[in-house]
């Protein structure tokens, strides 16, 4: 389910907030890449992978 409302957001290209289970929070303009189960995060600063489990909610900026 989450990784579907991902996609939706990718394909519009906006901003998303991505809220972490240990509490971080990331914000940038997300990608999938392959069929992977991660989520890659380009904050503009840096490119970080995050795994899908550990999202634990995202919110479009």
């Amino acid at each position: 389910m989450l990784k579907n409302e991902i996609q939706k957001v990718i394909a519009r290209n906006t901003l998303l907030k991505v809220h972490l289970i240990s509490g971080e929070t990331y914000t940038g303009v997300c990608e999938l890449k392959g069929i992977s189960d991660s989520l890659y995060i380009n904050t503009g600063q840096n490119c970080i992978k995050v795994p899908f489990w550990t999202i634990k909610r995202i919110k479009v900026m």
